[in-house]
């Protein structure tokens, strides 16, 4: 049997968009030309891949089972037309990495310095998310590396970790909060607090709900404010109590638009780690520009 990687391509598109139209143009494809590639692959399984419904494309579950191995392709072959490209055009690589948000005001400055130093070598594209999400990227290969904040213990094979540094986890209220010169607080004393808290996949909040659920303490009441921009803002304008990082909030520590509080319960200071792929695995030229910015960020600022 010989499969046609085109028809893998086209099948992950479609999966992605739910939709045969929004493929067809993505691909730069016709829609009957679509339909056509799929009606091809499905022969070849002998199995239907997806049913159109009002709601869009619906996958089979042999269709589910098929789409890792299906967008595995179209990434791979992704990837091989910008080293193509990269080496006909003689145009330098492209570093893809990742940065998480809690970590932006203490990395993103030394990352765009290093990358404004190494112009001519390489481009740097910097993408910004939460741990959970920076993590998928890199094992999906659209990142060649991450920093993140904590979130390492249970990484999909064959990813690494290494741990550069830690930061800790704080309190943050406004100059005016009742709290504001206790300089440290336990977290018992979140109950009956309004707590300013970010995304809910943010590894801050799951390690704070995990610690407040074993401990059986409950905040008046929880106010989601989306990011740890949006705590920072909040938790100054007054609203209640956030739960940030402490170098994410320093800025605005030393301005004295807030105030940062020691949690006094252990277990909240979390690992700040690169995340990638096995050397061996990697791109040689993008193994030594990766290698070379990991030990930039390993020395002190």
């Amino acid at each position: 049997m010989r499969l046609n990687p085109r028809y893998l391509v086209v099948f992950c598109v479609v999966a992605e968009l739910r939709s045969l139209s929004r493929a067809a143009e993505v691909l730069n494809l016709s829609q009957p030309a679509v339909s056509k590639t799929l009606k091809a692959l499905e022969s070849v399984l002998r199995q239907s891949l997806y049913e159109r419904t009002p709601q869009g494309i619906v996958l089979t579950e042999a269709g589910k089972a098929l789409l890792p191995y299906a967008c595995a392709v179209n990434r791979s072959l992704a990837h091989a037309a910008r080293f193509i490209q990269e080496r006909r055009y003689r145009r330098v690589p492209r570093l893809e990495v990742g940065l998480a948000w809690s970590l932006i005001p203490r990395y993103q400055s030394r990352l765009l310095l290093w990358a404004k130093a190494h112009l001519n070598r390489c481009e740097l594209h910097l993408t910004n998310g939460t741990t959970l999400e920076l993590i998928e990227k890199v094992y999906q290969r659209d990142l060649e590396a991450a920093l993140v904040l904590g979130g390492t213990d249970d990484l999909p094979e064959p990813l690494l970790a290494r741990r550069l540094t830690s930061d800790e986890v704080v309190l943050v209220v406004a100059p005016g909060h009742p709290w504001a010169d206790l300089g440290g607080a336990a977290l018992g004393q979140l109950e009956g607090a309004v707590l300013l808290v970010p995304q809910r996949n943010s590894r801050l909040r799951l390690r704070l709900e995990q610690f407040l659920e074993r401990h059986g303490i409950v905040p008046q009441q929880v106010l989601e404010c989306g990011s740890l921009y949006g705590v920072k803002t909040a938790a100054a304008a007054g609203l209640g109590v956030g739960l940030a990082c402490r170098s994410f909030v320093e800025p605005e520590v030393a301005a004295g638009a807030l105030r940062a509080l020691l949690i006094e319960d252990a277990g909240f200071s979390l690992g700040v780690h690169w995340v990638a792929y096995p050397e061996s695995s990697v791109d040689l030229a993008a193994r030594e520009l990766l290698e070379h910015l990991r030990g930039y960020l390993e020395a002190p600022a």
